[in-house]
């Protein structure tokens, strides 16, 4: 009964969603418009506004950040297109042969990676959902793609609790990037905590389970779909870039553990880069997958400058700070996590970046942590879940996954509307026990 309704709730809408939720860029250049009349009414002067605008699209930290970003995406792509997780996907994708059965299993395979790393589940379910379109439509069998791609974008929802989490990297990066923390914030309080383990581990479970109730009970043939096998072009192994990846990634992992490299999100970078390397084993056959990534991170990159610009506005204007001091004003020890998840995820509908977010939202956060007597700890990752939590809505980081399978973002957002509802339920009460 519930999973007909679901169903049912996913389905309608997703019909509406198709109709109206518009492109990602178009998305972008909108709610520019939006922020900035609202910043207008709200300071009730266009030149600071306009500069604060400016100053966002132009900030030198940001614009660094951004390349990180870039990198973890690169890299991730980088090592999901190699030759021993691309067999993998193809093992995978023979499994399922029910719409219900596949969109479970693409949600765990996209949580897993996310968690690794978010640029590794930004496509390696992208490329399992390919796959089994592909046999899909070889076999004449039915197969929901839409709700197959919805449940490959869960690992952007819970990806800022696992290895590659912005906020909490950043805040264990140093304090210069997180405003109001006096000093650097080790993981061990935030990615290796009590909290993100149930938050992380429940929503390992959730989230799946949601994605096959979601599943519609009638599916047509979907349409033949290239697959990766008959796309990649052979390339002559070599033991040269399994011999340097390799390495450097031994050299980097050793370092951690002796405490000689700090686990921020440079060495994260350095490490799956590394990885990658290995993984492909030829420098060539690296070097072309990372050119196809960077390819593919092409709209993103256009994109991030747009939301840099928008944050800018949100903080000359006032509107971050006003949103914060509301929730100060109304917070208490319990209630504050909750309130965190909440503007968070606000705000990531209109900004789309979890570093970028908390670099301005970190100082009155954390103040306000301090003014009630609470741990930082569970004040980044209340504001990390908020961060993942709206990405369901927001299209931006779907844009690889929609690139790979040939989906529009209108297609699976009625579905991951309704895994956002769940979600939401879930980790707010959570918050409100543990936080």
């Amino acid at each position: 009964m519930v999973r007909a309704m679901l169903a049912r709730l996913g389905e309608a809408f997703s019909r509406w969603a198709y109709r109206w939720v518009p492109d990602p860029f178009v998305l972008a250049l909108a709610l520019t418009l939006i922020t900035l009349s609202a910043g207008f009414a709200l300071s009730g002067s266009a030149s600071s506004v306009l500069q604060g605008w400016y100053g966002g699209f132009a900030s030198t930290p940001l614009l660094a950040f951004a390349l990180q970003m870039c990198l973890i995406l690169v890299t991730g792509q980088a090592l999901a297109s190699s030759p021993p997780v691309q067999k993998a996907v193809r093992a995978v994708a023979r499994l399922p042969k029910r719409t219900s059965s596949a969109a479970g299993l693409v949600a765990v395979i996209a949580c897993v990676t996310g968690l690794i790393q978010w640029g590794l589940g930004a496509v390696v379910a992208a490329f399992v959902v390919r796959e089994i379109a592909h046999g899909a439509a070889e076999e004449g069998r039915p197969m929901d793609i839409p709700v197959l791609g919805a449940a490959a974008y869960t690992g952007l929802a819970v990806w800022h609790g696992g290895l590659s989490g912005s906020a909490p990297l950043k805040a264990a990066e140093s304090a210069s990037f997180t405003q109001g923390a006096t000093e650097a914030i080790p993981v061990s309080e935030t990615l290796f905590s009590p909290l993100n383990l149930v938050v992380s581990g429940g929503l390992f479970v959730l989230l799946p389970l949601l994605c096959v109730a979601l599943a519609p009970k009638k599916s047509a043939i979907p349409e033949p779909l290239p697959s990766e096998s008959e796309t990649a072009q052979p390339t002559k192994r070599s033991p040269f870039g399994l011999l340097i990846g390799g390495s450097a990634g031994v050299v980097v992992a050793v370092s951690w553990a002796r405490g000689d490299l700090q686990f921020d999100l440079n060495s994260v970078n350095l490490f799956f880069l590394t990885l990658a390397l290995a993984a492909h084993g030829s420098i060539r056959s690296f070097l072309d997958s990372v050119s196809e990534g960077a390819r593919g991170a092409g709209a993103i990159i256009v994109q991030f400058p747009l939301y840099f610009g928008i944050l800018g506005v949100m903080q000359a204007s006032g509107i971050i700070e006003g949103l914060s001091q509301l929730m100060s004003a109304i917070a208490s020890p319990t209630t504050f996590p909750v309130l965190t998840f909440l503007s968070a995820g606000f705000v990531n509908f209109f900004v789309p970046s979890g570093g970028g977010q908390w670099a301005l939202q970190s100082e009155i956060l954390l103040t306000t942590t301090s003014e009630l007597e609470l741990a930082p700890g569970p004040t980044i990752m209340a504001f990390a879940y908020g961060d993942q939590w709206t990405n369901l809505l927001q299209p931006f980081w779907a844009l690889p996954l929609l690139a790979i399978t040939g989906l529009k973002a209108r297609q699976i957002a009625g579905y991951t509307a309704i895994l956002a509802i769940g979600m939401g339920l879930y980790v707010g009460a959570v918050l409100l026990v543990m936080g």
